[in-house]
């Protein structure tokens, strides 16, 4: 195993086990829908995963060390971002497991509503790219595909409690998952 592939072999296994350990420890899997979708969304994520891993291993020897480490930057701003969504929001229902009954509005809140969603198709969308693999890219379009449901889903929640004049506001202020760059500015 080559340097490179070390890296990215190492850097990997840190984001991995970082969203494993939050999955287990932050996200609370509440019964009805939300444990429902826990079920398809686990294993496809496994096998995502899994890929990844097989594909660090088999096919990086000849990638040119500049993707790799590309490949692991990117890892990495998508771990900062999920772990700094954790530290601001304290514990979130899973997936459609409804609304907490507070709106977080700092920390990476401030410039996008969903940071845990943009930090997951950022790591999902590297090894992707990367190993450019049918089974990452189908995995990838139902990762993203349930993302996006599931942040318009946990709005719909929102707006129709006693926040959504808030949340509205919000919305206003802040895109789902593309930072607004005059959010930066202030």
């Amino acid at each position: 195993m080559n340097t490179a592939t070390a890296l990215l072999a190492f850097t990997y296994t840190i984001v991995i086990l970082a969203l494993i350990l939050a999955r287990l420890s932050f996200f609370k899997v509440k019964p009805g829908k939300a444990r429902f979708s826990a079920l398809l969304y686990d294993p496809i994520v496994l096998i995502h995963i899994g890929y990844t891993f097989y594909y660090i291993f088999e096919h990086t020897q000849g990638e040119n060390p500049w993707t790799i480490i590309l490949a692991c930057t990117v890892y990495m701003t998508g771990l900062l971002l999920f772990l700094w969504g954790i530290n601001t929001a304290k514990e979130l229902n899973f997936a459609f497991g409804g609304f907490s009954g507070k709106i977080i509005s700092s920390g990476p809140y401030r410039i996008m509503r969903h940071p845990f969603y943009v930090s997951y198709t950022l790591i999902w969308t590297t090894g992707t790219f990367l190993f450019n693999s049918p089974v990452l890219w189908i995995t990838l379009i139902y990762l993203v595909a349930f993302y996006w449901h599931s942040a318009k889903s946990e709005e719909k929640a929102i707006l129709s409690s006693e926040m959504a004049r808030e949340y509205e506001s919000y919305c206003k202020e802040t895109n789902m998952f593309i930072p607004r760059i005059k959010s930066w500015k202030s």
